[in-house]
């Protein structure tokens, strides 16, 4: 079946957008503290730490997104769900998951519409650098496409449980 490659090759660019993301972290650390060093130190500032630390938190946060859901970090209720029989339950969680790509893929058409925009006017920030705000808006782009494709993994995936007469986890 086709659909396990492609499933697999989705997740593992969700794994790689994940790790890449958490690597953020202590660049955002090391880009703080350096600014830090220089502005009480140096008494030279590199006047960088807040906006690319802002840029990268951005970044880790979208890009982030699908690895999270693929690990179950997100917020799920299941109080409910989880007492109804498998069926029943089973058949919940796909008509979730359909709601949750719907939004997602309107959220895709949002983000592209950003990117397009940023793109016409020639978007830059109002500091120093005049930084082109395309490329931290890329990243909310490439996260909201990613959890989509992700979405649609777990909805195919969810067809043949219930298919096959299995329960469709949160």
């Amino acid at each position: 079946m086709a659909m396990k490659p492609v499933g697999s090759i989705i997740e593992r660019v969700a794994d790689i957008s994940g790790y890449f993301s958490g690597w953020l972290v202590p660049l955002m650390m090391i880009l703080i503290a350096v600014e830090v060093f220089m502005r009480y130190v140096l008494h030279q500032p590199l006047m960088v730490a807040d906006e690319f630390s802002a840029y990268m938190l951005v970044a880790l946060s979208y890009l982030g997104l699908a690895y999270t859901w693929k690990q179950g970090g997100h917020v799920r209720i299941s109080l409910l769900v989880s007492r109804l029989p498998s069926k029943i339950s089973s058949r919940i969680r796909l008509i979730a998951l359909i709601l949750i790509l719907i939004f997602m893929i309107e959220l895709d058409r949002a983000g592209y519409k950003m990117i397009v925009y940023a793109l016409k006017i020639n978007l830059r920030s109002q500091t120093f650098f005049t930084f082109p705000l395309f490329w931290p808006q890329l990243t909310v782009f490439i996260g909201f496409i990613l959890l989509t494709l992700l979405l649609f993994v777990e909805i195919a995936r969810a067809i043949l449980k219930i298919r096959a007469g299995e329960r469709v986890e949160a």
